[in-house]
């Protein structure tokens, strides 16, 4: 807050923001905001009690094998989890961009440590600072750039996206549209294209949704500068675009997105059940203090994308706006690529599946590996959801003056903020527990490290892929990252279907056959123990917070 009101000074005394004042300006506003609704402590590295439970669980636990487990190649393999068919670090949607940069400092990393609080604290201060990149690029108005950027960074759909780290990176489509909108008088299309590849780099180390998206405003971005401005060739533009393409697919490559089979790629989810609904920007989905739900179809909370109160009267005003005047300038010629682009994936963003709140156009869900790759292909709706929030906050801006723009955004930001506040108060309740684990997450009886030392596997009969689990997964993916032992057991966003039906029934011939190891430390199952008793008639069993865990003779070490 004192950092703000500085550079808020600096603003109003010098009378208007360059880019630098504006960036600086937006990321303390997106740092408040971290810190005024989830709160400072989420950021301390070794506080995980918050994390031990729903999405966070699966990108947390993934990080714990990840940073002992040896290299393997491509660097993003992890067969430690999920063994013997093994996984990666983008299907346990573990941020391969901090992974992978922070898994070679791992010895030096304290224990438990955690990224997860620190990414959200970076997501809601880039979010606030390319917001306001992006609203200075049209009016340099320090009052006007600081509201409109808290208006970005108090966005609904950011704040429903929290429960999942990697998908609050909403700052990376606002990033390219900041590059869509930015003066260009670069001479060498490597000097326009560097930023874009940057940006394709960051974006697919992040998550194949926010690269796809990006991607997209790049190829508007190319036809606004080969057919509008003037200032590329189509073939300099394409071979930037071409460049940005090639280098997401080496980052999938590295952070070992590639490893599951086409055939696998939607997980057995067609495309179009997590769609948007058409009705999405005025259902607040339980976020409002004020409106009421429309109603939805199951599975399209993931087209969640609420204007808020405040935004969606300001843009009735504009339409009414625009109205009177006939629609002229409705949108500029050098806006019409970005429009066009935000409308088709808004339109991929409904389809399959398209609905008015709880009324049913179209039931037509497509399976297939190509649109199966998007299956929650609702999550598209955030490009043409922050290019319309960007159009409106523009247009009831254009013309007025700066304080009485300034005085009608502060009026929407303080209904927006009202409209959310219950909502708010649920998520700043995380705070009070950042260091409390959830019951039964945490195996706590010494002796499962004791029966561990020596051994290479933990062994879950059956694991949930396999049949009614012995166990959830998250105590024994922590207990195997601890232990430095693989665990066949795990939460994928994708795994190779085919390859674990055969671990399956490889699983229940040993069982018939009572062929186990010493190698293994196994956690038996209500189901199976009658069976591994009578094929293991030497098994030592002990009875370990309410788990059966079983070893066959001493640990063979080497």
């Amino acid at each position: 807050a004192i950092a703000l009101a500085t550079l808020g000074a600096v603003a109003f005394r010098r009378g208007r923001t360059g880019d630098g004042l504006a960036f600086a300006i937006g990321l303390a506003c997106g740092a408040m905001f971290f810190a005024r609704t989830l709160g400072s402590a989420l950021a301390e590295p070794t506080s995980i009690g918050w994390l031990l439970h729903e999405d966070w669980a699966q990108h947390y636990s993934g990080w714990a094998m990840f940073r002992h487990a040896p290299w393997h190649w491509p660097p993003g393999l992890m067969p430690e989890i999920w063994y013997p068919v093994g996984t990666s670090i983008v299907y346990t949607d573990s941020l391969p961009l901090l992974a992978l940069a922070l898994k070679p400092f791992s010895a030096w990393l304290p224990e438990p440590f955690q990224y997860i609080g620190f990414w959200l604290a970076t997501s809601c201060a880039l979010q606030g600072g390319f917001a306001a990149l992006l609203v200075a690029r049209f009016r340099r108005e320090p009052a006007i750039v600081l509201i409109a950027s808290a208006l970005f960074v108090f966005a609904p759909v950011l704040l429903s996206r929290i429960g999942h780290d990697t998908l609050t990176a909403h700052w990376l489509v606002l990033a390219a549209f900041w590059l869509y909108f930015r003066e260009q008088r670069l001479r060498t299309i490597a000097l326009q294209a560097l930023p874009w590849w940057l940006l394709a780099a960051i974006a697919a180390l992040v998550h194949p949704y926010l690269a796809a998206m990006t991607l997209a405003i790049q190829a508007a971005f190319g036809w606004k500068s080969a057919r509008i401005d003037r200032d590329a060739s189509s073939r300099s533009a394409l071979a930037a675009f071409a460049g940005s393409i090639a280098i997401s697919f080496l980052a999938w490559w590295a952070s070992g997105s590639m490893i599951i089979p086409a055939r696998d790629a939607a997980g057995g989810v067609a495309y179009g059940k997590y769609s948007t609904n058409l009705a999405s920007l005025v259902d607040p989905m339980h976020f409002s203090r004020w409106l009421p739900d429309i109603g939805i179809l199951p599975g399209q909370y993931e087209g969640f994308a609420y204007l808020g109160v405040g935004m969606i009267v300001l843009g009735l005003v504009v339409l009414l706006d625009l109205a009177r005047n006939r629609f002229r300038d409705g949108i500029d010629r050098a806006s019409l690529p970005l429009a066009v682009v935000a409308a088709a994936l808004f339109l991929f963003a409904a389809g399959g599946v398209v609905a008015i709140g709880p009324h049913v156009l179209l039931d037509a869900p497509i399976r297939g590996p190509v649109l199966g790759l998007f299956r929650s292909s609702g999550r598209f709706v955030w490009v043409p959801y922050y290019a319309l929030m960007l159009w409106i906050v523009v247009r009831a801006t254009y013309r007025l003056g700066a304080s009485v723009a300034a005085a009608v955004l502060a009026v929407v930001l303080i209904v927006q903020i009202a409209d959310f506040s219950d909502t708010h108060a649920r998520t700043a309740r995380l705070r009070l527990s950042a260091n409390d684990a959830p019951a039964g997450t945490l195996l706590d009886d010494p002796r499962w490290r004791d029966l561990a030392a020596g051994r290479k596997h933990l062994t879950l009969l059956p694991p949930s892929a396999c049949g009614s689990a012995a166990g959830p997964y998250l105590p024994f993916v922590l207990l195997a990252a601890e232990q430095r032992l693989t665990v066949n057991a795990g939460y994928l966003a994708r795994w190779d279907m085919r390859a674990t039906g055969r671990y399956c029934e490889s699983l229940g011939k040993e069982l018939r056959a009572g062929e186990w190891s010493a190698d293994d430390l196994y956690v038996v199952g209500a189901a199976w123990k009658a069976a591994f008793l009578r094929g293991a008639p030497e098994a030592r069993c002990e009875r370990l917070n309410d788990y059966d865990a079983c070893v066959i003779g001493p640990a063979i070490t080497p």
